[in-house]
């Protein structure tokens, strides 16, 4: 069946919030992420995973790349997935500094319709009651939820981890 899917990037227009960090061991950014993520979204394990995670051993600094995703449904019609992406060198020294680079962004979907024959987005009727809904009464409330899931918590996770590796805003 056919649906109607709405999707807002949580940033928009810039699409992300890059955080540099340079100094002893930039690999603990890592580890807790999971623990940032789903703490910030209230989401249990099963709605965090990482997509990607690469190490290379075989350099020195050992460069590594992680990619994490949270996912949270809001409602019957609306989830948010966060990713957060983690890039850096770590010296095979740990006295001695290292880089990452931590992109955070989300993306808001809603999606209305496509679970029956009633509710399929080609049937003319049920179209205009979307249109209807969404407009009417839904579109504020997609708005607080942009505002809310998205934004502010991306904010926060960026607190967080300039809290966590002593990063100060002027960097």
């Amino acid at each position: 069946m056919a649906s109607v899917t709405i999707q807002d990037d949580c940033l928009a227009p810039e699409g992300y919030i890059s955080l540099k960090y340079n100094g002893l061991a930039p690999f603990k950014a890592y580890p807790v992420v999971a623990n940032f993520m789903r703490r910030i979204w209230e989401v249990e394990a099963k709605d965090y995973w990482e997509r990607e995670f690469r190490w290379d051993n075989t350099s020195d600094p050992r460069s590594f790349f992680v990619k994490a995703y949270v996912n949270k449904g809001i409602d019957q019609f609306t989830s948010v997935t966060i990713e957060v992406v983690i890039e850096g060198s770590q010296p095979a020294d740990f006295n001695k500094p290292g880089s990452a680079i931590i992109k955070m962004s989300g993306v808001l979907t809603t999606k209305f319709g496509g679970g029956s024959i009633l509710q399929d987005a080609r049937n003319p009727i049920y179209a205009g009651l979307v249109w209807l809904y969404n407009h009417l009464f839904y579109r504020k409330q997609r708005r607080d939820y942009l505002d809310i899931w998205c934004k502010r918590r991306l904010y926060e996770l960026k607190r967080i981890y300039q809290e966590f590796l002593g990063i100060t805003e002027s960097e």
